[in-house]
C-alpha cells in the first residue's frame, strides 16, 4: 500500500458518518462516547486511522450488523 502520505485521501469519516446515522449532535454523540466535543471535533476533522477497538465500539453505538457497517466503511473508504 505504501505510506500513509501516499495513500489516497477518504471519502468521509467514521465518527461523522455513525454520527449522522444517528442523526445525533456533536454534543449527544459526546455524551454517547464518552467523550469531549474538543476530542470529537480532532475525530472528526483530523483523524484517519482506527483502533480496532474503536471501530467494534462504533459499530456497537450504531446499531449497524457488522455488514452495513462494513458497507458504510466501504462508503467512506
Amino acid at each position: 500500500m505504501g505510506h500513509y502520505h501516499t495513500l489516497p485521501q477518504s471519502k468521509g469519516n467514521l465518527y461523522q458518518a455513525v454520527r449522522r446515522h444517528l442523526g445525533l449532535s456533536r454534543a449527544q454523540m459526546c455524551s454517547m462516547v464518552g467523550i469531549t466535543e474538543a476530542q470529537l471535533r480532532y475525530r472528526e476533522r483530523t483523524k484517519r486511522m482506527y483502533h480496532p477497538c474503536e471501530m467494534v465500539a462504533l459499530q456497537a453505538i450504531s446499531g449497524m450488523t457488522w455488514e452495513e457497517f462494513g458497507k458504510l466503511l466501504n462508503d467512506i473508504a
